[in-house]
């Protein structure tokens, strides 16, 4: 791509652009797209033109007069017919012919050439494929967005399921714990009550063996 030529700034030898505008009574944009067909690098940012800049483009903005100068100067007789031709009186117009103010409005109102049609097409065109790119791009952005954010939660939930599963896992291993320490417990032996009267066990046994003593 070629490097962008500086601007230039308004001189006494060059013309602004505004005062360009107002002497081919043009707006700036179609002023600076017939300057890019001579200054195709700087065309959009130069502030100021020369003349021969403006002589160059000058055929952008001034319409085409019929060429009879080839006819009148070849000789004085070439001259002096095409006097009296143009001095033969018109032929009668119709009567559905404009009148006068509308002959001045319709005169008044300027002619789009060819080329002022296509450099609003290119421009339409251009401005139409820059919304599009721009909406294109936005759209890159939202999805690039979603994707994130969808990669961040998958990655929440991943985490939070290897937590889970680890709780899970250390979780059995502690209930297992619990278990073997429950198996060690032994069944509770019945202790058989002492329900018997020493002192009258002791006085009985006495009893009986002095019945067997002789006195």
């Amino acid at each position: 791509m070629a490097a962008r030529k500086r601007t230039t700034a308004p001189t006494a030898d060059t013309v602004s652009i505004h005062d360009a505008c107002l002497r081919y009574m043009t707006t700036e944009q179609s002023f600076r797209l017939a300057l890019s067909h001579v200054r195709p690098d700087d065309f959009d940012t130069v502030k100021a033109v020369s003349e021969a800049d403006l002589e160059a483009i000058a055929s952008h903005f001034q319409p085409k007069l019929p060429e009879v100068a080839s006819n009148t100067s070849e000789s004085p007789e070439n001259l002096q017919n095409f006097t009296q031709e143009t001095s033969e009186p018109a032929p009668e117009q119709p009567k559905n012919t404009l009148s006068l103010p509308q002959q001045e409005r319709h005169l008044a109102a300027p002619t789009q050439s060819p080329s002022n049609h296509a450099q609003l097409t290119l421009i339409d065109q251009l401005a139409k494929q820059a919304g599009q790119e721009i909406e294109l791009v936005d759209a890159i952005a939202q999805v690039k967005n979603q994707l994130i954010l969808n990669n961040l939660a998958v990655r929440d939930a991943e985490l939070v399921e290897g937590i889970n599963q680890h709780w899970q896992h250390q979780k059995q291993g502690y209930l297992g714990a619990i278990r073997d320490l429950a198996s060690l417990g032994k069944e509770p032996v019945a202790i058989t009550p002492d329900e018997t009267d020493l002192t009258q066990e002791i006085e009985g046994i006495i009893t009986e063996l002095g019945k067997k003593l002789i006195v």
